[in-house]
Parts: structure tokens; sequence; C-alpha cells
């Protein structure tokens, strides 16, 4: 009997962190950029918006700077869960992902050309649960 209960409980657990998976959001373009990468794609003065664009698709958010300025900005966040968000009864009291987070900022001049540009690529554990 404590055989088939282990099995069981095996099989259960297994079943929940091949369905689980990871999350991901923004934007997939960023998924393969590294600093090297984005220093190969972007020139400031000579790209354009349109190889911006071309490059890494359409911006997550479109922003303005006092003086009239445009800036894109690109966001990939990918997180994947702690093992321990699986356990039964245990995953309420303490859970957790381990979060990646890369960001593209885009200044661009009056012309359309890339004035400046950042790119960061972060990690971050986030933490919940009755015990966090």
């Amino acid at each position: 009997m404590k055989s088939t209960k282990n099995a069981f409980l095996i099989v259960t657990l297994s079943a929940a962190v091949l369905f689980a998976g990871c999350a991901t959001t923004g934007n997939e373009h960023l998924e393969s950029v590294t600093q090297s990468s984005v220093q190969a794609q972007i020139q400031q003065g000579k790209s354009t918006k349109q190889d911006i664009q071309e490059a890494f698709g359409s911006p997550n958010k479109t922003t303005f700077t006092d003086s009239g300025l445009e800036i894109w900005t690109y966001e990939l966040s990918h997180a994947t869960p702690h093992a321990i968000n699986f356990v039964p009864i245990v995953g309420a009291f303490a859970h957790g992902a381990d979060v990646r987070k890369k960001t593209l900022t885009v200044l661009f001049d009056d012309s359309g050309v890339v004035k400046k540009y950042t790119f960061s690529e972060t990690t971050d554990v986030a933490k919940g649960g009755i015990g966090q």
C-alpha cells in the first residue's frame, strides 16, 4: 500500500512539473539577445527606427521625453517556478520562481536615428505564500 502511495505521489509531481512549465511574457525577439548582440545590431547615430523594428519587432512601450524625443522599450520576462511549488500543502506556504528579465530601451533623435540605447539583463527570485 505504501509503495502505491509513493508511486502515485511521484507520478502526480512529475505531471505537475511537466505541465506547469515556465511562463514567458513580453517581446520574444529578446529571448536570444545578449549585450554583445545588441552592440552588433545597434549603432548610435546610424541605426534607424526601421532598423530597430526589423531587428526586435514592435516595442512593448513607446514614450516621449519632455523635448519630444521618442523612446522605445522592449521587455521580456521569463519565470521558472521552484519545485517546492508542486509539493502538496507546502506549496501554499512557500512558493516562488526564478525570474529573468531583459530590457532594451532605445532613444531616437528628431530624425528617427538612434541617439542612445541601454540593454540590461537581471535575474531575481519572486517569493510568495503564507510563510513569506
